[in-house]
């Protein structure tokens, strides 16, 4: 199963995995279609070599980018002065966005929404809303971001935003799937930052709407764990830097039992919730057909 996880080939890829080869694997009989649909941690530090690899082995033709502005901003001042990406100003990361990048086009989704913002400026106090408001409006970005990390991100836990992302995030949910209906973006990878949590959600909804068994999908989310092992150091710093804690660096099986027991509770099961945010019967099928083998 290893090789089903992280390609040893890739020197800047992490928890790259072909989703419908995985699920095969787990399920001992081909459901899905392979080398058709892949999920990895951000593509920022792959190197050449790992970008043709992607293009001449996997033949990747479209990359779903789920990171926020904020992330971007980050990266881009990482690897400032090396020449490897734009300036942060001319990054253009508004949802919808198509850009060129590798031999590959890039959907950009800011996956973090306004109501999912505000949503979480509510579970601050009236101070601490002040004192992010004052360190946004100085650029001050990733300071405002500690505060809710700190204080609203943390006590959430992994469960409750997947829940919150059900709920603020479903424009964005979307938009992703959207994106997964046209056979011409094939062969895709959907990605955020470590691949498991925004992505993770994404995958969770097809692999639900693609009927695969429910620990079958709980296996292939956890697999995270392992993909991302070789830069959990480095993960675990990042979290903290965001007033996080270890726990987001993980992939608890228990994430699917929430994210399929919130959609069954609050919608009356997955299908109800893809009818209520636009994913229709028809583009399900759609999906289906494209992605079943």
């Amino acid at each position: 199963m290893a090789d089903t996880i992280s390609n040893p080939a890739f020197v800047g890829i992490y928890n790259f995995r072909d989703a419908g080869r995985v699920v095969n694997s787990l399920v001992g009989q081909s459901l899905i279609r392979e080398k058709f649909f892949y999920r990895s941690g951000r593509l920022d530090d792959a190197t050449h070599i790992d970008r043709e690899k992607l293009v001449s082995e996997y033949e990747l033709n479209t990359v779903i980018d789920l990171r926020t502005k904020s992330e971007h901003i980050k990266q881009a001042q990482i690897h400032e002065g090396k020449n490897r990406y734009r300036a942060a100003a001319d990054l253009k990361m508004d949802t919808d966005v198509l850009a060129e990048q590798g031999s590959w086009n890039t959907v950009y989704i800011n996956f973090v929404s306004r109501k999912f913002e505000l949503n979480m400026l509510k579970q601050l106090k009236w101070w601490q809303i002040i004192w992010f408001l004052t360190l946004m409006f100085f650029q001050f970005r990733m300071a405002a971001i500690r505060i809710l990390g700190r204080n609203v991100l943390r006590p959430r836990g992994l469960a409750g935003l997947s829940k919150d992302s059900l709920r603020y995030c479903q424009a964005e949910i979307l938009r992703a799937l959207e994106v997964m209906t046209d056979f011409k973006a094939y062969p895709i990878l959907i990605h955020c930052t470590q691949g498991k949590d925004r992505s993770g959600l994404v995958v969770m909804l097809v692999l639900f709407t693609l009927g695969v068994p429910l620990e079958v999908v709980r296996a292939e989310y956890a697999l995270s764990n392992q993909g991302l092992e070789s830069i959990r150091e480095s993960m675990v710093k990042e979290v903290e830097e965001i007033g996080m804690d270890v726990d987001y660096t993980k992939a608890p099986e228990e994430v699917v039992d929430t994210v399929w027991n919130f959609l069954q509770e609050e919608y009356g099961g997955v299908d109800n919730y893809l009818d209520a945010i636009g994913f229709g019967e028809q583009k399900r099928e759609t999906l289906r057909k494209l992605l079943r083998s």
